[in-house]
């Protein structure tokens, strides 16, 4: 039986240092969340492919510091995690292992579902998930911008693989990850799309012919002009065909008749989810440590300082206390082993000292005298033995038997 052809040059295996340089994204939920955001969950989940567990279940009693446990086993750079409190939904993004962590609350949100719902005819395809998306960061940088720019810039940035333009493939451009900070209301949108081409400078009808697989109905049309003409005039589509909106593929692209150097459109068509974040506070560490930036406190020099100040003390006092933790628990581990040796020990002499007697077999009468070979001679004087047991017997119950009472004596009147 022959095997199946193997693509070597457009399905390239990245070597071992490529892929740890890959960064990888966990994607959990942190305590009791209701199902919209476990459905939130599974959409930031595709978002993220393939680099991220689709498909991991965890529990609500996990920590973060068992996500911690196993990020340098897995190779983990990242961590997104969910929460649900009474007043809404909130966001962290930390780095491992050591952070810094990003506090956002996430104003609001739409499934997937409900982005592909509103569409007239939704684009879905899995192959569109094999590669990781691009990544646009809008509105970021400026002069009035504070340093929690700078640090957001660098962790959404290194959330997804780099680029090089100069060795890239065409055909991994898929899908793109948009943030886009808005200055007016201070959130930062998240969107999602998935990359399409299309032919610039026909009409509709010519699209459905070049994109379709299968020719068009033409029973209701008397010449082929009045399908081509149809529909002739510009529509919103076509004014926004010009120019300025196209672009020369470069590379052989994915779809019908995308071939290199080729005048094609870039379309950029919503997968969902979509999210409104605010920043809230940044922290140095994996989820503590000192705020670096936060919304709405607003501290001087000398109240930072002071911050700071506890804080190392705190760290001081909690090193202090493991340390007399780990003396603590081995003091009790050697006065375990040594109980042990002293209880092994004292068992060894007992049994030095009063070894056991091994048991003797049971042996009976006719064991002794050689069985039934018993001899009447033996036995000729029981009853001279018997009348001498008799008066023993005698003997000892008159010995046993009690003296007469004395009456006592009666005084005379």
């Amino acid at each position: 039986m022959g095997h199946g052809r193997k693509k070597k040059r457009t399905h390239a295996v990245p070597t071992q240092e490529e892929f740890d340089d890959i960064p990888k994204t966990l994607v959990v939920r942190s305590g009791t969340v209701g199902r919209s955001v476990s459905a939130l969950v599974s959409d930031v989940r595709q978002v993220m492919q393939p680099h991220t567990a689709v498909k991991l279940r965890e529990r609500a009693s996990n920590k973060i510091k068992d996500y911690v446990a196993v990020s340098n086993h897995l190779g983990l750079t990242h961590m997104l995690l969910f929460s649900q409190t009474e007043t809404g939904t909130n966001l962290r993004i930390s780095r491992f292992p050591r952070g810094p962590t990003l506090y956002m609350r996430v104003e609001k949100y739409a499934l997937a579902k409900d982005c592909l719902r509103l569409q007239k005819t939704p684009h879905t395809s899995a192959a569109e998930f094999l590669t990781p998306p691009l990544i646009i960061l809008n509105n970021f940088a400026g002069e009035n911008k504070g340093r929690e720019f700078k640090l957001m810039t660098t962790m959404l940035q290194n959330m997804f693989p780099a680029i090089n333009p100069s060795t890239m493939r065409l055909t991994d451009a898929r899908r793109v990850v948009l943030f886009n900070y808005n200055e007016e209301t201070g959130l930062v949108d998240f969107r999602h799309y998935a990359v399409v081409v299309k032919p610039v400078g026909v009409t509709k009808g010519v699209k459905r012919v070049i994109l379709s697989k299968n020719m068009p109905s033409l029973a209701q049309f008397d010449d082929i002009s009045d399908y081509v003409l149809r529909e002739a005039f510009a529509s919103e589509s076509d004014v926004e065909d010009g120019p300025e909106n196209s672009v020369t593929l470069a590379q052989d692209y994915v779809g019908r008749n995308n071939a290199k150097n080729e005048q094609r459109a870039i379309r950029l068509l919503e997968l969902g989810p979509r999210m409104d974040l605010r920043l809230m506070k940044i922290e140095a560490g994996l989820c503590e440590g000192e705020v670096i930036y936060h919304n709405y406190i607003s501290k001087t020099k000398e109240e930072l300082a002071e911050a700071e100040h506890q804080r190392q003390i705190n760290l001081t006092n909690q090193a202090r206390r493991r340390q007399q933790q780990d003396e603590n628990v081995k003091r009790k581990k050697a006065k375990k082993g040594a109980n042990n040796s002293d209880s092994e020990d004292d068992a060894s002499e007992e049994d030095v000292r009063a070894p056991k007697i091994p048991e003797q077999p049971h042996r009976s009468a006719k064991d002794d005298f050689g069985g039934d070979a018993y001899n009447e001679d033996l036995f000729e004087d029981s009853e001279s033995d018997a009348s001498m047991d008799n008066e023993d017997a005698n003997d000892s119950d008159a010995d046993a038997a009690p003296a007469p009472k004395r009456a006592k004596p009666t005084k005379k009147k």
